[in-house]
């Protein structure tokens, strides 16, 4: 089996025009102006097949023909950095319960709320008690960080219920916001303040991934996925190879979960290309990351599996 723990469903209602695509690439040797990159991202958005999935049927396409068992839809609030849409955030998170409702077997979802809106901890509740959200994910580069206190409402009632919160970790375009924003060491207070708190990050924090490497030595109820990475592993297999080895080794093989980040990257490697590069690790590392098919097998499925049996429905 492989779970897709880091996936989004596309809906134009969900955006206005203001809307600017996130890209950053690991390794990537300078940060772009604000100029450049609404340029990059109009230019990206031209090209790239149109990402918007209404019913989500072609997310369980994209599914089928990767060999994903299931997928966790992350919503996205971008409201308040790009405008609200033509759908309410609640509107929003509602349609994406409904899309979940229609696949049971197949998707699960992970509401997503700016902490800073004033009825943000009313609508979380709402999402878990009524909605059946397994979680919430966070986008500290829309503007807030991690450790604000209007966050903290969230997290008393996530680690009340014993569900994740996931964050979006590492810096990315403007007008997303890079002022430390999304560096993992503004999660260490959220971590101490909150120690029975799940909280997963994404991408291996992008560049900032020995900072997060290190956060997870020093607080267990750290976990990671490495979706996004495709780029990286497409152009630097190597590289790709001796970094996720690091993690296994320092972090623990069984507080990492596989992603796609799907529609993002989706032009560039495809979830099936991906899913495939990532079972085939065994055979195809270089010396000396070595992987074996146990700690593969735990990346692509147990660890997931694992943990959303732990994150009750509410």
């Amino acid at each position: 089996m492989t779970i897709d723990m880091h996936c989004h469903l596309f809906v134009e209602e969900f955006h206005n025009d203001n809307y600017v695509y996130a890209f950053w690439n690991p390794g990537q040797q300078k940060s772009l102006g604000l100029e450049e990159a609404i340029a990059i991202s109009k230019e990206r958005n031209a090209l790239r097949p149109s990402p918007w999935d209404p019913d989500g049927t072609i997310n369980i396409k994209r599914m089928d023909e990767a060999g994903i068992e299931k997928a966790v839809i992350l919503h996205l609030d971008y409201g308040i950095i790009f405008g609200e849409a033509a759908l309410t955030i609640e509107q929003q998170n509602k349609y994406v319960s409904e899309i979940v409702k229609r696949f049971p077997d197949r998707l699960l979802w992970f509401c997503g709320i700016d902490p800073r809106r004033p009825e943000a901890a009313g609508l979380f509740e709402k999402c878990v008690t009524q909605w059946g959200a397994r979680g919430i994910k966070l986008y500290p580069t829309t503007g807030f960080l991690a450790a604000d206190r209007e966050a903290y409402p969230l997290y008393e009632r996530a680690s009340a219920w014993g569900i994740p919160v996931y964050f979006h970790m590492g810096p990315e375009n403007p007008p997303y916001r890079n002022e430390g924003n999304a560096h993992p060491s503004t999660l260490l207070r959220v971590l101490v303040d909150f120690p029975d708190l799940k909280v997963i990050v994404a991408h291996l924090g992008f560049d900032f991934w020995r900072d997060l490497l290190a956060l997870g030595k020093v607080c267990e109820n750290v976990m990671c996925d490495f979706c996004a990475w495709q780029r990286v592993a497409k152009r630097n297999y190597e590289q790709f190879s001796r970094i996720l080895r690091r993690f296994i080794d320092e972090f623990g093989r069984e507080r990492i979960f596989f992603g796609t980040d799907a529609p993002f990257v989706e032009d560039f490697v495809s979830s099936k290309e991906w899913v495939e590069l990532v079972r085939d690790l065994p055979n195809q590392a270089p010396s000396p990351n070595r992987f074996t098919p146990e700690e593969i097998s735990a990346l692509m499925e147990g660890n997931a599996k694992r943990l959303l049996a732990t994150a009750p429905k509410i």
